[in-house]
């Protein structure tokens, strides 16, 4: 039965994983698309600031360029 948990922990932390990284994913693109919109003057740089800013919210820690 301890050994199920473990089985069961492991399974939970690569599904969390799988999580984190389809929700980056998705961020990623919305703003590689709000970046091409931004050259093609259909979104102003208010627009593409506010979709760069939720990207870097996605990003880990210590890759934001943040010394904290």
């Amino acid at each position: 039965m301890w050994k199920e948990g473990i089985i069961l922990k492991k399974r939970k932390t690569k599904e969390d994983l799988q999580k984190q990284l389809d929700e980056i994913v998705e961020v990623s693109m919305s703003a590689v698309i709000g970046y091409e919109k931004y050259l093609k003057d259909e979104i102003n740089y208010r627009d593409l600031a506010r979709i760069m800013t939720n990207l870097r919210g996605y990003l880990p820690m210590g890759a934001t360029g943040s010394k904290k």
